[in-house]
């Protein structure tokens, strides 16, 4: 089967031929603006608009208040996130190679030392018309349910670069109460978070619906190819390690190859990690294995549910019931199948601890970080692997879409609330403080002092970044 790369460069030639066919066979309908934004204008979704906003006025009444809440704790929040980020970058051994100032692509997940999956162009894509459409829609229904006129609605391309857009009467708004202005330009962030909290929701759903449980995850560790005398593959032993050899007699399975080092230290590996680890075109000089500890050779079935009392959910107990046991001491796992007595043996790594051998998906982790692990981990079980029940690149695909989706929406919610001209935020803060000061001039200068501190803290972070990547 094709790479996903191969997949997702195929969908890049298709919509990038669409869009130029597009782009051609309307081309008197395309306007220039700025001299670089193509758009595109049309009357779509403006019936949508008009009805849902006749439908629903009470609710739309009592969420334009929650809207302009939510815009004041965004803007707040991204500027906290902003500063965090420039305390981050300051403090992070390994600085991203990448800049922190990308459109549409959340960075803060890469300087808060929480990995990011693979980010394809067909993600791009659906990124764009999910975050960008529902952004501008909710702009438009605020907009009708105010009594604002929608003169278009649209799309602008700045060559590869997409972009949707409502075009409501601005005049009018204009002459609108405080309110209805606040309630219409916060409404693209409000809808944001919304879809934010909607795809957070899908994951677990999807990987609960998608996953079942496979095995236990041991602790893991990592080993030179070089330091291998031995391994043994269904009771047949290879002597050293050669890929080519080893190869054909691994399959996709969870039975256990039993590595044994130099130094007749004695590791695990399941046949099929160890096949997904040395099944690549380039050589490899180490290998991620389990440790031989008391629970893999224990061989217990079924899936944790408990550990010393302890429901697996609650895994913050477990990992300080864990880090207090001594060699010697008995720990109690409990499965759907039965109950079973392990005993620890002393750490591999710090003698005077107790050791069973167990690994977990989720890190133990503390302040922001470990926030952001509890709100975002779909995974039912930490203590256990899963595999897919259908094709696992698939899986994979759709699930770090779901995750890219979340994390887009949540950013594109925060960052449109900065006080910047460009930005939502900057029309946010320049109409509250004319509506607390009744003053043009007062609400001028401290729209363009938060402009001016925000673009301050985008200029630190980046000069960090520059001095502490090069």
């Amino acid at each position: 089967m094709p790479s996903i790369y191969v997949y997702d460069l195929i969908f890049l030639f298709v919509v990038a031929t669409i869009i130029t066919i597009f782009l051609y066979k309307n081309r008197k309908r395309i306007k220039v603006e700025s001299k670089i934004f193509l758009m595109y204008r049309t009357k779509l979704g403006i019936r949508l608009m008009d009805w849902i906003s006749k439908k629903f006025p009470r609710l739309l009444n009592t969420l334009s208040y929650v809207s302009i809440t939510f815009g004041f704790l965004a803007m707040i929040f991204a500027l906290i996130f902003l500063f965090l980020s420039i305390k981050a970058m300051t403090a992070i051994v390994t600085v991203p190679k990448i800049p922190p100032l990308m459109p549409l692509v959340p960075y803060l997940p890469e300087i808060f030392n929480l990995p990011l999956p693979p980010f394809y162009f067909s993600y791009w894509i659906v990124i764009i018309l999910i975050v960008a459409v529902t952004h501008e829609f909710a702009h438009g229904i605020f907009a009708r349910y105010f009594g604002l006129k929608i003169k278009s609605t649209g799309f602008g391309f700045l060559g590869p670069f997409l972009a949707a857009f409502v075009e409501p009467d601005e005049k009018a708004l204009q002459k609108k109460s405080k309110r209805a202005q606040l309630s219409v330009i916060s409404a693209g962030s409000f809808s944001n978070c919304i879809f934010a909290i909607i795809f957070l929701l899908i994951l677990p759903l999807f990987f609960s619906l998608s996953t079942v449980p496979s095995s236990i995850l041991y602790a893991t560790t990592s080993i030179n190819v070089s330091d291998i005398e031995s391994l043994s593959i269904d009771s047949t032993e290879f002597r050293g390690f050669t890929k080519e050899e080893i190869l054909p007699h691994l399959g996709e399975t969870n039975e256990l190859v039993r590595i044994k080092a130099i130094n007749n230290s004695v590791f695990f590996a399941t046949q099929e990690t160890l096949k997904q680890q040395i099944d690549v075109p380039n050589e490899i000089s180490t290998l991620n294995v389990f440790y031989d500890g008391p629970l893999i050779r224990a061989n217990i079935q079924g899936e944790i549910k408990e550990i010393n009392g302890i429901k697996v959910r609650d895994y913050d107990k477990i990992f300080q019931n864990l880090s207090l046991i001594q060699p010697g001491q008995v720990v109690t796992i409990k499965t759907t199948v039965s109950e079973y007595e392990i005993v620890a043996i002393e750490h591999p790594k710090n003698s005077s601890k107790g050791f069973i051998g167990i690994g977990s998906m989720l890190l133990p982790v503390t302040g922001l970080t470990k926030r952001i692990q509890d709100f975002t981990s779909p995974i039912k079980n930490p203590f256990m692997l899963y595999k897919s029940k259908y094709n696992e690149d698939i899986f994979v695909f759709f699930f770090n879409m779901l995750w890219w989706l979340a994390l887009a929406c949540f950013s594109m919610a925060l960052i449109n609330m900065l006080p910047l001209g460009i930005l939502d935020g900057g029309r946010f803060i320049y109409i509250t403080v004319l509506w607390l000061t009744n003053s043009k001039k007062v609400a001028e200068r401290i729209f363009r002092l938060a402009a001016f501190l925000v673009l301050l803290l985008f200029l630190t972070l980046m000069v960090i970044w520059v001095i502490r990547a090069f």
